[in-house]
């Protein structure tokens, strides 16, 4: 066959049979043996492959209160890091003793070596874990996976989990680090507080030292006695020591009658800080999921928690202040007796001569500051750190392969084939136009 036919070529049936066989030939025939070459060669490589399992382990991170306003806090994405850390892949080689797995051993016949060392079997145990340890995190989420693949799929699982595991306590150390460089400046805010709370008090007796004794007129200054003088200085100190008193006590009994609880209070702030992050938590996991989801339901929980922590601590805020309320009415009595033994009036409270100057609110106002900061900084001091991060759901043994990816080595594949393909389409085309 010349590939050129004559005018009665044409008009028989002979040459489009020719034309069909020559398709057949050039084209349907070497396509098809295209898509089989790749498939054989998919098929090989994933026969090939070691197949591995890959299980999965979900953890949520939680930042405490006292610590979600600070810059220095890693954002989550930062700290899921720390579960592919060689100190989180030791402990969980630790825990599940996997020097002692047959399992492991299996797998990784070059450990079950008697002759090397214990330490460096250890290393090099952990070295595998880390390797094979993924984790995964969507952007602005505190919802993190700790991934881990092995050809044992129930090995899979429990080294995930002791990862899991490991990570807890790992993070929690790792923010315990950005605490502490907060105790410092709660301690130095405590020593500032401190130094202008004495210095308010110095300013205080200052001026009770100046009233008493140089603010009075010379003329009467030689008539007054040095008891009487030191009477005075007492009487004055008394006042406003009682002044001082009649001010706390008005507030404290404004607290009983409004029965608020005091927001200033750390705990209750805390508290409701982390009531807060939880119910913006809850309100979108019920956006994504169902309200019986299992993390829903167990943010329900804390959340109720909370709610009846906060429950105990009005109530306890308000015995603390009927307390010292009763204390203060006590001293107030005291204060009016030791007055009254002086030979003076002492008018009732609130009126003219009793209320506090400018000085005495401010060494009442930084008495209260500085008195917040210590029991912040015992607070912080306390080592009772809050959960930064939970298991919520444990991995389970995998059923499926994630090695080797059939679907990616199919589609790689077929893409082949069909780019071949169509690269000897646009040969022919180009050969036969190239003849005609």
């Amino acid at each position: 066959m010349t590939g050129t036919y004559d005018e009665a070529d044409y008009l028989s049936t002979a040459p489009r049979r020719a034309r069909t066989r020559s398709v057949w030939l050039r084209l349907v025939l070497p396509i098809a043996g295209i898509f089989l070459v790749a498939g054989a060669i998919a098929a090989a490589i994933g026969f090939g492959t070691q197949e591995l399992y890959e299980a999965n382990a979900e953890v949520e991170l939680i930042t405490p209160a006292g610590l979600a306003d600070d810059a220095r806090i890693p954002v989550p994405a930062e700290r899921i890091t720390t579960a592919r850390s060689s100190a989180v892949a030791a402990q969980a080689v630790a825990e599940l003793d996997l020097l002692e797995d047959p399992r492991f051993l299996a797998a990784h016949p070059a450990l079950d070596d008697s002759t090397m060392d214990i330490g460096e079997r250890r290393v090099r145990a952990a070295a595998i874990v880390l390797k094979n340890t993924g984790t995964q995190i969507d952007d602005d989420s505190n919802f993190a996976s700790i991934t881990y693949r092995s050809a044992n799929p129930a090995l899979a699982a429990d080294i995930v989990n002791a990862l899991a595991t490991a990570f807890i306590p790992a993070d929690a150390e790792r923010l315990a680090g950005a605490a502490s460089d907060e105790r410092a400046r709660l301690e130095a805010l405590v020593e500032e507080i401190r130094a202008e709370l004495e210095t308010a008090e110095r300013s205080l007796a200052d001026g009770m030292s100046e009233a008493d004794i140089v603010a009075l007129p010379t003329e009467e200054a030689d008539l007054v006695s040095g008891d009487d003088a030191l009477t005075a200085q007492t009487r004055d100190a008394l006042q406003s020591q009682l002044a001082q008193v009649r001010a706390r006590l008005d507030g404290v009994e404004a607290a009983i009658a409004s029965g608020e609880v005091d927001s200033s209070d750390p705990t209750i702030k805390q508290l409701r800080d982390s009531r807060e992050d939880l119910e913006e938590e809850y309100s979108r996991i019920t956006a994504q999921f169902r309200a019986d989801y299992p993390a829903a339901l167990d943010l329900r929980e804390r959340i109720d928690v909370i709610d009846a922590t906060l429950s105990r601590e009005a109530i306890r805020q308000a015995e603390d202040r009927a307390a010292e309320a009763a204390q203060l009415r006590i001293q107030e009595s005291d204060l009016r007796a030791q007055l009254e033994a002086l030979g003076y009036e002492v008018a009732s409270r609130g009126t003219a001569g009793l209320g506090l100057t400018d000085v005495q609110k401010d060494v009442l106002e930084k008495r209260e500051l500085y008195s917040l900061l210590l029991a912040r900084l015992a607070t912080s001091a306390s080592g009772d750190f809050a959960t930064t991060a939970r298991v919520i759901a444990s991995a389970v043994p995998p059923v499926r392969p994630v090695v080797p990816d059939w679907r990616l080595l199919i589609g790689i594949a077929a893409g082949m084939a069909v780019l071949l393909s169509a690269l000897l389409i646009a040969l022919d085309v180009r050969r036969r136009r190239h003849v005609y």
